[in-house]
């Protein structure tokens, strides 16, 4: 049984970048909140290890809504290979989850 609720992460270079993506999820209905986070991050790129200084954005959902969400963020995300991922909410504040589910569409 899927999750209804979930958490989609997603970084940025940027600040601008990481609040056009906030915005523009939340302005669509979308998501109910987004965090944004600065991270250090190392990883593999065009064979060398790279290490930057990013935004990690996390997005509250609702689960059938991921491939909307992933669409929105593509769309306005400047990497070519944006990191776009969905983790599931187990469980939570029903008050809290019943939030998502007012200011969502």
């Amino acid at each position: 049984m899927e999750a209804t609720y979930a958490l989609v992460l997603t970084t940025c270079g940027d600040s601008a970048s990481a609040e056009l993506i906030a915005t523009t999820l939340i302005e669509k209905r979308l998501a109910a909140c987004v965090q944004i986070f600065p991270i250090s991050s190392f990883y593999e790129w065009e064979g060398a290890v790279q290490h930057a200084q990013e935004l990690m954005l996390f997005c509250k959902i609702k689960s059938i809504d991921y491939a909307d969400v992933e669409a929105a963020i593509q769309a306005v995300h400047s990497y070519a290979i944006p990191e776009i991922v969905q983790v599931a909410i187990e469980k939570g504040a029903q008050s809290y989850l019943s939030w998502i589910a007012s200011v969502t569409r």
